[in-house]
This record gives structure tokens, C-alpha cells and sequence, in this order.
């Protein structure tokens, strides 16, 4: 038998279920479904039309997260800034759960 190395990867819960959910019905283990989605990926072809398309759509993705992640930067910026000018009270969580009525 090879020997096996451990590799952990973070998903976020909604992931994890459509890749659980995946790997069920391709009637693999969880595991099984992301390393054999990952090599199929790693041996493609960098020269086809396809594997481009892939590579741009990636940075796309990287781009549009970055400028997503450079707004959200400046709207906190930009609340904080306020804050400081006004002086305003800030609200603990548990204020902020309890006036939109969610449960604890």
C-alpha cells in the first residue's frame, strides 16, 4: 500500500455540502471527489482553449475578490472615520441581535 500524506483544507459550510453532496452522487468519498477534481485540473493542458478559458476565469474571480474585499476596506474606513468626527455610541452585538429581533 502507497503511503498516504494529510492535506487540510478550510471550506466554508456551504461548500463543504455541495462537494459532499457531489461526491455522493459521483459515489466517491469527499476526499476521493477533491483529489481527483484537483489532479484532473493540475494534468490539464495549459495549451487548450479550455485550460485558458479556466486560468482567466480564476483571475477574474481573484480580481472581482480583491475589489470586493478594497470596498468592503473603505466602507469600514469610511464608518470609522464617521464615528470618530461624531462621536457616536457603537452598539454591542448583543444590542445590535436584540433590536433586529434575531435570537440569541
Amino acid at each position: 500500500m502507497a503511503a498516504t500524506l494529510t492535506t487540510t483544507i478550510r471550506l466554508a459550510p456551504a461548500a463543504k455540502r455541495r462537494i459532499v453532496a457531489a461526491a455522493r452522487r459521483a459515489g466517491e468519498s469527499p476526499a476521493k471527489f477533491i483529489s481527483t477534481a484537483a489532479l484532473a485540473r493540475a494534468t490539464a493542458s495549459a495549451d487548450t482553449p479550455d485550460a485558458r478559458l479556466i486560468l482567466l476565469e480564476r483571475r477574474a474571480a481573484a480580481l472581482r475578490e480583491a475589489v470586493e474585499d478594497e470596498i468592503d476596506a473603505r466602507v469600514g474606513d469610511a464608518a470609522w472615520e464617521r464615528h470618530l468626527a461624531t462621536g457616536s455610541r457603537l452598539r454591542t452585538g448583543e444590542e445590535v441581535w436584540r433590536e433586529l429581533g434575531l435570537p440569541d
